[in-house]
């Protein structure tokens, strides 16, 4: 029997990440659910099926539409433009709650394991930054 995930992702977090994948590229439910297990070294471990039931759902409200030949042999789905506008309004928010929880943090760390402080900091500032600080950042981070 496979252990639980380790994980548990905050509520509403999969449809955004549905939404970022298949803004980039189209996109199966199971290709995503792989990326995402092994992006979290296996953290978080969403079922394919969970993945498809949040794409059927993100499909009937048109915000991603499926893509013929583009999943070898599986659906398949891409952004639709409407899907497009509602991650890019739903990042800011996301953005803005991201900050702040790592600004929690950064203070629990900072009390309980004052070494680890500064790493908490780098990841503070990458937050805020653009993509070349945040590269910069995690070369400091090694």
């Amino acid at each position: 029997m496979k252990e639980a995930s380790a994980f548990k992702a905050p509520q509403g977090l999969l449809k955004y990440i549905v939404l970022a994948y298949s803004s980039k590229y189209p996109v199966s439910g199971s290709e995503m659910a792989d990326d995402i297990r092994e992006k979290t070294s296996g953290q978080w471990d969403p079922s394919p099926g969970s993945v498809y039931y949040l794409m059927n759902e993100l499909k009937g409200k048109g915000l991603i539409v499926p893509v013929k030949g583009a999943g070898r042999g599986r659906k398949a789905y891409i952004a639709s433009e409407e899907g497009r506008a509602e991650l890019a309004r739903a990042s800011r928010g996301l953005m803005g709650s991201l900050q702040r929880e790592v600004t929690l943090l950064a203070l629990l760390v900072s009390m309980v394991e004052p070494a680890s402080s500064e790493r908490m900091e780098v990841v503070k500032r990458a937050l805020k930054a653009d993509a070349a600080q945040v590269s910069k950042a995690l070369g400091q981070m090694k």
